[in-house]
């Protein structure tokens, strides 16, 4: 058996429907919130609608930072990057975000100054994209994540031991998220928020 993390990035109005689809499936979240916009890429985000942020914690669902801005924290300087984390941080824990709060890093772009400052902030930061995406090693700032395309490769993967498989979604169809929660569900996952994957890693 392995730990299956379904994660969310930007905090999309529209994801309210994600939540409560996993909800009634029984499978708990995970939602990163950019706090400090009211849309990103043309589309409203949940910031602006507060009620359906405590409506996602009242699910059982995990949220987190996205950032403030959804800047590219590598391309930030040292005081950035502190607002950026810090006001996102606050912004969260207002809205009933726990103690262990964790960071999704926008782009999955980071370095050891980023990973600094958030772990001033965060108790993990999640990344995507190739590196340590099947959470080969475990790192508490550098949690991998990867789009559902790649799940076609965890059988044999899991053949080697995956112990944590996060799967991040933005605006995917309804759709698609079932059937990835019924081919996870297939292999033997056992569904965790990402705060309790760190558990999963011996984090």
């Amino acid at each position: 058996m392995f730990c299956a993390a379904l994660t969310f990035d930007d905090g999309y109005v529209e994801q309210i429907r994600h939540a409560r689809l996993l909800y009634k499936m029984g499978v708990p979240g995970t939602f990163f919130l950019i706090t400090g916009l009211k849309e990103y890429m043309g589309k409203k985000l949940m910031i602006a609608r507060e009620n359906l942020i405590r409506e996602l914690v009242d699910m059982g669902h995990e949220i987190g930072s996205h950032t403030h801005t959804h800047r590219d924290l590598t391309r930030l300087s040292a005081s950035e990057i502190e607002r950026e984390l810090k006001l996102s941080r606050s912004a969260v824990e207002r809205l009933g975000g726990s103690g262990d709060i964790g960071v999704a890093y926008p782009y999955g772009s980071f370095n050891e100054h980023v990973i600094e400052a958030a772990s001033k902030y965060f108790a993990y930061g999640r990344t995507m994209g190739a590196f340590n995406r099947w959470n080969e090693a475990a790192l508490r700032y550098a949690l991998g994540g990867m789009g559902a395309r790649h799940l076609i490769k965890l059988p044999l993967r899991a053949v080697g031991g995956v112990r944590l498989v996060t799967v991040v979604f933005h605006d995917e169809p309804l759709w698609i998220v079932r059937a990835v929660i019924d081919y996870l569900r297939a292999l033997g996952a056992r569904f965790v928020t990402l705060r309790e994957g760190l558990k999963c890693l011996g984090l």
